[in-house]
């Protein structure tokens, strides 16, 4: 250290001091060169600001040339010196000089310099006890950087929206942001020091907690798992959880850190993109049945009124008036065939747009039976089927009774399409618990357990022909059900094969 040449001072001081003399002055000799191998700048000025002592990092931190570091040089040299070379910045020398000279005096003995080299050196001064000065100067580069990056991550931490946690070995809690706060509703005050238990509420979210906690204890990261957790106010919500160990230098794991995020929003997305997507199912499905029923099921007697037409027409000189009867006769079933199957699709099209709407009013029971009865009294006829009606006296519904005879016709239509020549169908209709209950039970050839599960959903193969062959579109009971429950009533059904059916709805009581 010093202006001394370590050598040259040895050999001086073994010729000249006596044996302890000389030992005392060793080991100020190695002092010397130990403090010349120190990664910080040490330099020692009088009370007036010579230069009296300086190791050599000094040199090598400010980058000063060799020779101009001497002893009882005045600061003041080393000052303009730097100064010349950009290291107090921009400026004119003697200003910059004078400046950092003015400071001194006034006692300012520390200071940080940032460097046009990207440098940042921290300079510390002491009074010595004995008079003068020592400055200590570190090259804090690293240091000042480190400390920055920790306070931008604190900060992201700070901000972020995400719930951000530490966890101790022993699964306390050890950090909290805001994020954590708003996420789980408690505050860091109550929520360091806690057990991660803290944030779940029953055994299977502490079950899938421990299992988590376990795999980072083995150093595996855990990303975007989703658990259920719980807030302060006791609800249950979704997180995306990612968990990750925290290793010190040494390789070991001293902790764990969490990130969480509330999904509520985003599974709420996925379940209604796959509703949307299971509905435009249905509709496609719809589409495709509606289709059919058009190419297909319509086409049946269309094609028996132009055939039986196209026989009058050609043929209308020469048939007899029996014959003419006759077929005309089957025309006239065709036709009422065709209105029956095209009021049921208008009918069912118009309540899937939404243009079909329920006007309750009280109205009489027994009426709208007898109407529907009196509507498929033709086709009873034509099978020879007996109908029979029971009903109380006085049993006035609040709906709309158009609807409700849309359904006694579909259902009335659906016993006597089912039902063999000969057969019964039977209607009673009741007050029960305060509602209005309607049955229509026939002896027909009953339903197999297969086909009764899916009745009321919209099939593609939902139409079946009749005992007699007859047709339908498979809308009819949908129809049935979809107008009963616009009411605020309930439709059920029971039957067996060979034994019959039994269709039973409810509608609200005005009384």
């Amino acid at each position: 250290m010093s202006h001394f040449e370590s050598g040259t001072a040895r050999n001086i001081a073994e010729s000249v001091i006596p044996g302890p003399n000389l030992r005392a002055f060793s080991r100020v000799i190695s002092l010397e060169q130990s403090l010349d191998h120190l990664p910080i700048g040490i330099t020692v000025y009088d009370e007036n600001f010579r230069l009296t002592a300086w190791n050599k990092t000094v040199a090598e931190i400010l980058r000063t040339p060799p020779e101009l570091l001497r002893d009882g040089m005045p600061i003041s040299e080393i000052i303009r010196h730097l100064a010349a070379v950009g290291f107090y910045g921009s400026g004119e020398v003697e200003p910059l000089t004078n400046h950092r000279l003015g400071q001194m005096t006034e006692g300012d003995l520390t200071f940080e310099h940032s460097l046009n080299d990207g440098r940042i050196l921290e300079i510390r001064g002491v009074r010595d006890p004995d008079g003068g000065y020592i400055y200590i100067i570190q090259d804090v580069t690293v240091q000042r950087q480190a400390e920055s990056a920790t306070k931008e991550l604190a900060a992201i931490v700070s901000s972020s929206e995400a719930s951000i946690l530490s966890l101790s070995l022993e699964g306390s809690i050890t950090s909290w942001n805001a994020g954590a706060e708003r996420l789980y509703g408690y505050s860091a005050a109550e929520a360091i020091g806690q057990s991660s238990r803290l944030l779940t509420s029953d055994a299977a979210q502490a079950a899938d907690q421990q299992s988590i906690w376990r795999r980072v204890l083995q150093g595996e990261q855990v990303l975007q798992t989703v658990v259920q957790r719980t807030h302060k106010d006791g609800h249950t919500f979704p997180v995306s959880l990612s968990m990750s160990p925290i290793f010190a230098d040494d390789g070991t794991i001293v902790g764990a850190s969490g990130i969480a995020y509330d999904i509520t929003e985003r599974l709420q997305a996925v379940q209604d993109l796959a509703k949307q997507r299971d509905e435009l199912e249905r509709l496609n499905g719809q589409k495709n049945r509606l289709f059919s029923i058009i190419a297909h099921d319509l086409r049946t007697p269309f094609n028996s009124l132009l055939g039986f037409s196209e026989i009058l027409s050609d043929n209308a000189a020469t048939l007899g008036p029996e014959e003419i009867s006759e077929y005309a006769g089957m025309m006239h079933e065709s036709a009422r065939q065709a209105n029956g199957l095209l009021e049921t699709l208008l009918e069912w099209s118009r309540l899937q747009m939404g243009g079909l709407q329920s006007e309750p009013r009280p109205f009489d029971v027994a009426g709208a039976i007898d109407k529907a009865l009196a509507f498929n009294a033709t086709s009873a006829a034509n099978k020879n089927i007996m109908t029979e009606r029971l009903a109380s006296p006085l049993l006035t519904a609040l709906a709309d009774p158009r609807m409700v005879e849309t359904v006694l016709r579909n259902l009335i239509g659906n016993a006597i399409k089912f039902t063999e020549r000969g057969g019964t169908v039977h209607l009673e209709a009741i007050r029960k618990d305060g509602e209005i209950v309607i049955s229509v039970r026939d002896s027909g050839v009953g339903i197999s357990p297969e086909r009764l599960g899916k009745l009321f959903q919209f099939e593609t193969d939902a139409s079946t022909a009749g005992t007699n062959g007859e047709k339908g579109t498979g809308l009819g009971l949908q129809l049935c059900k979809e107008l009963v429950e616009l009411q605020g009533g309930a439709i059920a059904v029971e039957s067996a094969p060979g034994q019959g059916s039994s269709f039973c709805f409810t509608l609200p009581s005005a009384i």
